[in-house]
C-alpha cells in the first residue's frame, strides 16, 4: 500500500500555477537586472572601440624621449629629442622602455576609469537590498 506524502514545512505541494507576489517581485528584479546588464555590456563594448582613438602620452629622461599610445594599448609613436645623440644605447634603450610602461599603465588606468564608471552608472539602478 502506498504511503501518502505530507507537505514539508507546512507548505502546499500542489502545482498551482498561482504565484505570490513575492515571485512576481523577483521576476520582474530579475528581467531588470538583466537589461541593465546588457546595456552595460553594450555601453562598455562602445567605449572600448573608442578608446582606439584616445591617445595617451608619457616622458623619460627629462623629456627626451615621448611614446604616444592609444588607450587600446598600442604604439603610435616614439619621439627621441635630439639630446639622445649623446646617450649610449643602453642608456637610450632603458628611457624608451620606462616611457612605454608609463604610457601603457597610463593607458589601462584611464579604461579602467571609463570602465567604473560606466559599472557604476548602473550598479547605482539597483534597489538596496539592505544588507
Amino acid at each position: 500500500m502506498a504511503k501518502k506524502m505530507k507537505s514539508l514545512g507546512g507548505r502546499s505541494l500542489s502545482t498551482s500555477s498561482k504565484k505570490s507576489p513575492n515571485v512576481n517581485n523577483m521576476n520582474l528584479l530579475l528581467q531588470e537586472a538583466q537589461k541593465a546588464q546588457l546595456e552595460m555590456q553594450n555601453e562598455i563594448e562602445e567605449m572600448e572601440n573608442s578608446l582606439a582613438d584616445v591617445e595617451v602620452e608619457a616622458t623619460a629622461g627629462g623629456g627626451v624621449v615621448k611614446v604616444i599610445a592609444t588607450c587600446d594599448l598600442r604604439i603610435k609613436d616614439i619621439i627621441l629629442s635630439e639630446e639622445v645623440e649623446d646617450e649610449d644605447f643602453d642608456t637610450l634603450k632603458d628611457l624608451i622602455i620606462a616611457a612605454t610602461n608609463e604610457v601603457i599603465q597610463k593607458a589601462i588606468q584611464l579604461k579602467e576609469e571609463k570602465t567604473n564608471e560606466i559599472s557604476e552608472k548602473y550598479l547605482g539602478q539597483l534597489p538596496d537590498f539592505g544588507f
